[in-house]
């Protein structure tokens, strides 16, 4: 029994090993270039890439605290907090893209490479994030209706797309919430007169919806009852 309880903790899903390979390339082209170059640029986004895995860990962790038969109102709180905490990581995903925008200070020899090297870490980010949405679209699915579901689902599709605008453009991150949470609200309230962010929230929000009703729709959901699974 004991054997049986470690295989299932450690099973894990195709979604994620693909997801896993797709990292491992990223971090792959990347230490080509510093080998063939002798430096260390770009090296920032295996840091983005670890931050964007991290919203799926908490999802995954949230699916496995729900695949219990009875839940208890602590195993509750603790789905809550993971779902807080998904939330909170979640703009980091999509933030890859944003990374492109730095193409434009690397060497022209080599752009073709770097190019290369920045796309997959995006493609690897966005896919990272629309999985870890997938997820918790899951785990909303077992303690609220459909439609209040996708009603979360929406609107933290569209806090995603501001927290992405502060992230890039005011350069607050995930951390600050905690370190200092008062400015960050503050600011961000600001925020929300400047045009800027109102663009980027718009467009991100679209580009992320779009994006996931596509892999729903073209993906059929084999993972959907591996709740014990990664």
């Amino acid at each position: 029994m004991q054997s049986n309880q470690i295989k299932v903790f450690f099973r894990i899903s195709r979604a994620t090993l693909s997801l896993a390979l797709l990292s491992a390339l990223c971090c792959l082209l990347l230490i080509i270039r510093a080998v063939q170059t002798e430096q260390l640029r770009g090296l920032f986004l295996l840091w983005n890439l670890f931050l964007a895995w991290m919203p799926l860990f908490f999802a995954l962790v949230a699916r496995r605290l729900s695949s219990s038969v009875t839940i208890s109102k602590s195993k509750q709180t603790l789905i809550l907090v993971n779902l807080g905490l998904w939330l909170l990581f979640f703009p980091n995903a999509p933030y890859l893209i944003t990374d492109l925008i730095h193409l434009g200070e690397y060497e022209r020899h080599i752009l073709w490479f770097d190019t290369v090297g920045f796309f997959v870490a995006a493609l690897a980010g966005v896919c990272t994030g629309l999985y870890s949405l997938q997820v918790t679209h899951q785990v909303l699915n077992q303690f609220v209706s459909n439609t209040l579901a996708w009603f979360i689902i929406a609107a933290s599709i569209v806090l995603s797309g501001f927290g992405l605008y502060l992230g890039r453009f005011v350069r607050f991150n995930s951390w600050d919430l905690f370190t200092n949470p008062f400015y960050l609200f503050r600011k961000s309230f600001q925020e929300l007169q400047n045009p800027l962010a109102i663009q980027t929230t718009l467009v991100f929000t679209l580009v992320v919806s779009v994006l996931y009703v596509s892999m729903l729709i073209l993906i059929p959901n084999r993972d959907a009852n591996l709740k014990n699974a990664a």
